[in-house]
């Protein structure tokens, strides 16, 4: 019976030291390999590096702003940090995160539609940003927050990778381990969409018809703007033709008295890949609209 109680004891601190030799394996190969997602390019920004422009968003910032085209016309530095189904959340995480290492912003413009009766972050942001969660304060105040897995990530070894195998389990360990490159240019970080919607094929966008009181991320979005001179403009982006919005655009102009709807300045459907996704034309077109409207 002792040799047993033994042997199990042995077998349990061998797994528990495993667990800590792969999480320290996989948080130095995360840490400082090629970047792989916007998180992390945030983190490897230099300190104190100037940008002129920045946009934060969901897909709707990450497929719709082209910064070589702004940078072409405007020969101003322009940043995209759209990330899919990304929440003001995830976006005042990354505004918090350029200000910790330091980055010179001088215009923040931030997508706002829908997600404003959104009090949630997303699983891709919050997967991102787990490797970082025991050497980055701005992170671990976050996870704190929206995590609620929190203690079990932080606290048990190897925990943070093993339930969040489809973002950061081993396919992706590979791919940083070996340097894969991602197909995103993360110093520009606009993500194309290709193809276009078929006439009488469009579908029907359909925004909320009540909209929430406020929304706490975006008022401390408002709250670190002021606290460090940066001039922030929220906008809607486009939608289709299709689109019903119950005047939910109207509601959110009275919560936000410097907001900018363009949901209806591209008037060809041709232009997007879906209801509220531009195709790469698209983009391009309402990029030069952006200059123009913002005078860049």
């Amino acid at each position: 019976m002792n040799k047993f109680i033994k042997n199990c004891l042995v077998i349990t601190l061998g797994i528990i030291v495993v667990l800590f030799l792969l999480d320290g394996l996989y948080t130095n190969v995360y840490k400082s390999t090629f970047t792989r997602n916007k998180t992390q390019h945030i983190l490897s920004l230099k300190t104190g590096s100037k940008l002129d422009y920045v946009f934060l968003g969901s897909s709707r910032v990450e497929n719709f702003i082209m910064p070589t085209v702004i940078k072409d016309i405007t020969k101003k530095e322009a940043l995209n940090l759209g990330t899919q189904g990304a929440k003001l959340d995830d976006m005042n995480i990354f505004l918090r995160l350029l200000i910790y290492r330091k980055v010179k912003i001088k215009r923040l413009f931030v997508q706002v539609d829908y997600v404003y009766n959104f009090e949630s972050s997303s699983d891709i942001v919050r997967s991102q940003a787990l490797p970082y969660i025991r050497s980055n304060t701005i992170i671990k105040d976050y996870m704190k927050k929206v995590d609620s897995n929190y203690f079990k990530n932080y606290y048990i070894p190897f925990y943070r990778y093993a339930s969040n195998d489809y973002r950061l389990g081993f396919r992706e360990f590979f791919a940083s381990l070996i340097n894969k490159k991602s197909k995103i240019d993360f110093n520009d970080g606009f993500v194309p969409l290709l193809g276009s919607i078929n006439e009488g094929e469009e579908g029907i966008g359909n925004l909320p018809k009540t909209i929430i009181k406020t929304n706490k991320s975006l008022s401390e979005i408002d709250s670190l703007c002021i606290a460090n001179n940066i001039k922030v403009t929220y906008y809607c982006a486009p939608f289709c033709s299709g689109l019903v919005s119950n005047n939910y655009l109207s509601k959110l102009k009275t919560k936000l008295p410097n907001f900018k709807d363009f949901s209806q300045v591209i008037k060809a459907d041709s232009l997007f890949q879906n209801c509220g996704h531009l195709n790469k034309e698209g983009a391009l077109v309402f990029t030069r609209h952006i200059i123009k409207a913002f005078d860049l």
